[in-house]
């Protein structure tokens, strides 16, 4: 039974956490892209002029209409709106996160969902900008979550829900990334539960929303700008990307991807290899933990190693990643890090199995794949090395989620997830704030950066 008071400390926690996001949004520089829409604003301040600006854009530049047309918008006017709306999406993400995974109405497992929110690696949403980046990767990426809670929960939906579920799709579609990762997540999840005749009460508005994706797909794919753009962005950031065929591509996206994962000290890739080993602990066999204990220990190690280099400049060696790929600069090194990011990967995913339920296994290992295939893409990109951290927020967002079934097992034995959760969420919103102060924090950004 659900205490009578569950709902209004679940609406006081997540408005706590919306709040603190609405100040801190409040108090973001204006760097990047956003200072030149700022002093451009006369172009596209205006609904219609915006809306002509993107519209025009399609055979120019870009085939993200949708999201650039709340970009520029956004831009242009002030900031308080910006945040505002950021904060109450926040309020949204929580509010289909507890939907989707808190099917008990525990209190505990709702404030473990604000404090792993508070692990989002923030910093991605300011490499073009932080309003610019924020509302064409942040924003779609919340809209991308809430549009999928009709895939996952068995709930009759009232009218308008379905309606806004739909403009969501719709809005995350366009970006490119997140559109990969929902159009493997619409067609697995109705492809299983067609097999299983499992059919929920949403099964053919889910299909309508794969209609919506699959025009996004194809509105993406027939982008006359996005073809200029390319040519316009191998000239000016990568000359030699024209030369590189289909494999060289595939080389670079899954190097890039493999390094940012296993030497970025990103917090979230760390406590979700944390928490595998802390479920072999608590409940799965003792002989599953050998397997995590190695991934652990791997991840620890480098990280390690990457920050003596950081901090003296030894291990160089170890941190030279060839610009042109794998394949086409081969040395001893580039073959240890292939074959690391491989284990680590593979270990990944071996070890999430071991204490799930097959069907929450299989939706986050596809979460992963799309996500990582999406990033993996990047390598199609000339900018794929200019545009830094925020190609990997989608992959960011699918290690957080990965993470909120293992929390629930831990939590069912043990409350110190709590502490621990905590620590994690200190730490992170320390280095939002200090990325908001401008305090430089560039050398600890991805290690391929540094090839430029």
């Amino acid at each position: 039974m659900v205490s009578k008071n569950y709902f209004k400390y679940r609406t006081l926690f997540f408005v706590i956490v919306s709040a603190l996001m609405f100040l801190l949004f409040y108090k973001v520089p204006l760097i990047g892209d956003d200072v030149y829409n700022l002093q451009h604003r006369e172009m596209f301040n205006t609904v219609q002029k915006s809306f002509d600006y993107v519209v025009g854009q399609y055979g120019n530049w870009s085939s993200r209409t949708i999201i650039n047309f709340f970009m520029y918008l956004f831009s242009t006017h002030n900031i308080i709106y910006f945040s505002f709306i950021t904060a109450l999406l926040f309020y949204v993400l929580l509010g289909s996160l507890s939907k989707i995974f808190n099917n008990e109405k525990s209190i505990y497992i709702d404030i473990c969902l604000c404090l792993l929110i508070l692990l989002i690696p923030f910093p991605y949403f300011s490499t073009a900008g932080w309003i610019a980046t924020t509302t064409t990767y942040l924003w779609p990426i919340i809209a991308a979550i809430y549009a999928v809670t009709p895939l996952f929960v068995d709930q009759r939906m009232k009218g308008y829900q379905y309606i806004l579920a739909s403009l969501a799709v719709i809005y995350a579609a366009n970006n490119e990334q997140i559109m990969i990762v929902l159009l493997i997540i619409y067609i697995t999840n109705i492809m299983i539960r067609a097999i299983k005749h499992s059919i929920n009460p949403h099964y053919k508005y889910n299909c309508l929303q794969l209609i919506f994706i699959l025009f996004n797909f194809i509105y993406f794919i027939l982008c006359p700008g996005n073809r200029v753009r390319s040519q316009l962005e191998t000239a000016k950031w990568f000359p030699e990307f024209s030369k590189l065929n289909m494999i060289n591509k595939l080389d670079i996206g899954f190097m890039t991807t493999g390094e940012h994962i296993l030497f970025s000290n990103s917090l979230l890739v760390m406590l979700l290899t944390l928490l595998i080993f802390w479920t072999h602990i608590l409940i799965t066999s003792k002989k599953y933990m050998l397997a995590s204990g190695i991934n652990l220990i791997l991840l620890v190690t480098v990280n390690i190693l990457f920050d003596m280099f950081i901090l003296t400049g030894h291990f160089r060696v170890l941190f030279t990643f060839p610009k042109l790929g794998l394949l086409n600069h081969m040395t001893i090194t580039s073959i240890v890090q292939f074959l690391l990011y491989c284990c680590y990967i593979i270990l990944l995913v071996f070890t999430y199995y071991y204490g799930q339920n097959s069907f929450i296994y299989i939706e986050m290992i596809v979460l992963l794949g799309g996500a990582f295939l999406a990033r993996v893409a990047l390598g199609f990109s000339p900018t794929s090395y200019v545009s830094a951290t925020r190609t990997f927020a989608v992959l960011g967002f699918a290690f957080l989620i990965m993470c909120i079934p293992l929390i629930k097992k831990i939590l069912s034995k043990n409350r110190k997830i709590l502490f621990v959760l905590s620590i994690f969420a200190i730490v992170n919103m320390s280095i939002f704030i200090l990325q908001i102060k401008g305090i430089e924090l560039q050398k600890y950004l991805p290690l391929w950066t540094n090839i430029w």
